[in-house]
């Protein structure tokens, strides 16, 4: 049951050896007003409450009972409602400092090592449900310019990222059904390639390579392979190797690897190297990973990218 603030009073002036006197003559008051409030009749005014709580040298939420978790679970709730960056950062702060506080005290054996355990796992959920949070608006503002730029330019990187953040934003059945129909109704590279690329993220890799292998629509856009279709081609393989249709990946790793970006062949050329280290297909893992190794100086990545990738080709 929560203890009214003259409870509370009463708690702290015991615990600290205080009399209603003492705490009286400090506020100005007679200790006849302290024993009213103690027992319920009539609380302190406003103005009075920081006073009290620096005579008793105890914060303003300890003196209003309010526990460490309890002020991070409200901070984390404004953000929910403000979604500003200050208060992001202000709940953030404050959930790190009581888990490292927590983290201090069980490597230390003080305090109720169960109690302490719960209490970390509150603080790290709500933590999550923070990040959650802040992530799900970042995608929100994220999906409102693509769709702005993807309107105003058709550009595919955009249209591209539109449909991805439609999906991260658990709208998979809408955007599934908008780029199977504007694909059914205009059959072309671009309305293919969106309508892949929903197929990829869903993971509906069994579906997108038998349209590729039987839809005559989809076959006439593919064939003869080129640069024009070479994305496309490269969407097909990303769904082979997920599945690891090593035939499949074999009979037509060549469109793109003749026709794809340098990025998407390198690409390419690293997961059939692991494909082939995995198959025990010696020889060809040596070729890939040869043309890896060659075509790495080539690539144009900032240097945190370069070194990560180089750390990468080691467990290669």
């Amino acid at each position: 049951m929560n203890r009214t603030i003259g409870e509370k009073i009463a708690a702290l002036r015991k615990a600290k050896n205080i009399t209603q006197t003492q705490l009286a003559e400090y506020l100005f008051l007679v200790p006849q007003t302290i024993s009213k409030w103690e027992v319920g009749n009539g609380t302190p005014d406003v103005a009075m409450l920081p006073k009290i709580a620096d005579f008793f040298g105890v914060s303003m939420d300890e003196l209003f009972g309010r526990s460490p978790l309890d002020r991070a679970k409200d901070l984390v709730m404004r953000y929910s409602v403000l979604r500003d960056d200050s208060s992001f950062r202000e709940a953030m702060e404050c959930l790190k400092q009581r888990l490292q506080t927590i983290d201090s005290l069980l490597k230390n054996g003080i305090g109720d090592k169960d109690k302490l355990e719960q209490e970390k796992i509150e603080l790290e959920s709500n933590e999550m449900h923070l990040l959650l949070q802040q992530g799900w608006e970042s995608a929100e503002r994220a999906l409102n310019l693509a769709e702005d730029l993807a309107n105003r330019t058709g550009e595919m990187p955009f249209r591209l990222q539109r449909v991805q953040l439609n999906s991260m934003l658990g709208y998979n059945r809408q955007i599934r059904l908008e780029c199977e129909k504007n694909f059914r109704e205009a059959p072309g590279l671009d309305t293919l390639r969106l309508y892949f690329e929903v197929l990829l993220i869903l993971g509906q890799d069994e579906t997108l390579l038998k349209m590729q292998e039987t839809e005559e629509t989809v076959r006439g856009l593919m064939m003869p392979p080129s640069q024009s279709n070479a994305a496309i081609w490269d969407q097909c393989l990303a769904a082979a190797f997920r599945i690891r249709k090593t035939e499949y990946i074999e009979k037509h790793k060549d469109t793109v690897l003749h026709y794809g970006t340098a990025y998407d062949r390198f690409s390419l050329l690293w997961k059939l190297a692991e494909l082939y280290k995995e198959k025990n297909m010696t020889e060809k893992y040596i070729a890939a990973r040869e043309e890896v190794v060659s075509m790495m100086p080539g690539m144009k990545w900032d240097a945190y990218v370069e070194e990560r990738m180089e750390q990468a080709l080691q467990q290669l």
